[in-house]
């Protein structure tokens, strides 16, 4: 397909779109996609010219992509399922630009749904597990010295046919892929929505591991990952957090699912950023309360933590115990209660909507997330989210179809108690129940005031005005039709 030898040039790019207020981006591009960048610095050190289009920092633009397909000779996208009809949209273009252009998927959706992925999207090969491991091997699929069936974890059509290659294979040792090219994105700002004074090239992100070691029933990243937790070494994580300070990176998070619960590790990483001076203000955006631990906590402030966030999901023990939780209200408290000791900006998610919860469990949760020193919370309704056990119960049991990847907890579907618009109008009641108060605004100026940091106050009013440009925008649609329904977005307010 391609002449042996030539620079072969690679489009990736992220369908997640963004959710603009002004230049300020509400929803997504918080941080750099860490799965593509992987891909990038392989192929670059392999020889290949790569460009990244990422739809989560900046706005859609079908334009803009053609003109990005001028002189490309492969595309590759990392898929999640909220995006199918995106990455449908975006083939589309390519295989208008020119057919023979090969289109490559990968990411969670195609985790768990490889064959299925490519008759959504109409990709050509669809990729199951680490890409890192196949994407190189591709490269020899396209100049003629491989056949896609002897490709590990890939799925393509071959004559109206959809086809599987070798079994699919994940990396053993997470040390010897690569530090991601982030480069290939200085040209975006990420970080914005947690900090709104920040530039270009100021933040970036990293993991320190693949998967989770804890599976909460709601959660999806179970079955994404195959049941598997691979962590890196401290001294491989280490190695690239002097590389990030080099690059001059001012802020970074952390984005694993749990970083934070392998604590002999947190403990080295901390003491080296201190002891080493690598000064960067660091996020941590998902932490269980069972890894709180004061003298890690201490530890933290003083490399540099400012910002910690932990999945609450509940008030309610039965909830929690539900949920797969492994932890108590009480364990919460002390962990919120020892974070804003600790001097972080402290945020926490809730969950609405669980089989049997009732308005008494909600009122419960929400005194609970009143009670207890959170800066930023956020309700949201139960999803039934594709992989997750409660997903695969509730297919198994009749009440979705396995065509159903992202489904809010609805009574009308023997799902939850209440229909999808109660949950959705509660979740709204919640969240106003806890910023609307007094003393939240009064603490909340106090400690912009006290650090001389208004990035808080920044992204509270950024939310009430989506909030109030959402429920316009409603208006306006019902006013010309109406018929369709606002369905709530997954901001705080």
């Amino acid at each position: 397909m391609f002449a042996e030898g030539g620079i072969i040039k690679i489009l990736l790019v992220s369908p997640v779109e963004s959710s603009f207020i002004g230049n300020f981006n509400i929803a997504y591009g918080i941080a750099p996609p860490l799965g593509l960048l992987y891909l990038g610095r392989i192929l670059e050190d392999d020889g290949e010219k790569v460009d990244v289009l990422d739809f989560s920092a900046e706005e859609y633009s079908a334009q803009k992509l053609r003109r990005a397909l001028s002189s490309v000779d492969v595309v590759g996208m990392s898929v999640v399922s909220p995006s199918l009809e995106k990455a449908h949209e975006i083939i589309q273009i390519v295989k208008e630009k020119d057919p023979e252009i090969p289109t490559i998927i990968g990411g969670p959706h195609c985790m768990i749904f490889p064959e299925k992925a490519l008759k959504e999207t109409g990709a050509d090969i669809s990729v199951q597990g680490d890409g890192e491991l196949v994407i190189t091997e591709l490269k020899k699929v396209f100049t003629g010295k491989k056949l896609l069936s002897e490709i590990p974890g890939v799925f393509y059509q071959k004559d109206n046919i959809i086809k599987k290659g070798a079994p699919v294979k994940f990396i053993k040792e997470l040390d010897s892929v690569p530090f991601p090219a982030r480069h290939l994105v200085k040209k975006y700002l990420y970080g914005k929505p947690w900090k709104p004074s920040i530039k270009k090239g100021e933040f970036t992100s990293i993991v320190t591991g693949r998967g989770c070691p804890f599976n909460c029933s709601f959660c999806s990243r179970g079955a994404v990952t195959f049941y598997q937790h691979r962590g890196r070494s401290t001294s491989g994580i280490l190695d690239e957090l002097r590389d990030i300070y080099v690059k001059g990176y001012k802020y970074i998070a952390f984005m694993d699912d749990s970083f934070l619960s392998n604590k002999k590790q947190a403990h080295v990483i901390f003491d080296t950023i201190i002891s080493e001076q690598l000064d960067m203000k660091i996020y941590i955006t998902a932490s269980r309360c069972d890894s709180a631990d004061k003298d890690l906590y201490q530890k933290m402030k003083r490399a540099g933590v400012i910002r910690i966030q932990f999945g609450l999901e509940s008030g309610n023990q039965d909830v929690l115990d539900f949920y797969n939780k492994k932890t108590t209200v009480e364990k919460i408290r002390e962990a919120v209660n020892l974070s804003q000791k600790s001097g972080f900006i402290t945020c926490g998610t809730f969950i609405l909507g669980a089989p049997f919860e009732t308005y008494q469990h909600f009122d419960k949760t929400i005194e609970f997330a009143k009670s207890i020193p959170l800066d930023a919370i956020s309700f949201l309704p139960l999803r039934y989210m594709a992989g997750a056990d409660l997903w695969t119960d509730a297919v198994n049991n009749g009440k979705i179809t396995s065509d159903e990847y992202i489904v809010i907890a609805d009574s009308k579907r023997n799902l939850g108690k209440y229909t999808q618009k109660e949950l959705l109008k509660y979740c709204k009641k919640a969240n106003r129940a806890f910023y609307y108060r007094p003393n939240f605004v009064f603490n909340l100026l106090k400690y912009s005031l006290r650090k001389n940091d208004f990035s808080l106050p920044q992204i509270y009013i950024s939310i009430i005005a989506s909030s109030i440009k959402r429920s316009l925008s409603s208006l306006r649609s019902k006013s010309l039709d109406n018929i369709h329904t606002q369905q709530e977005s997954d901001t705080v307010l």
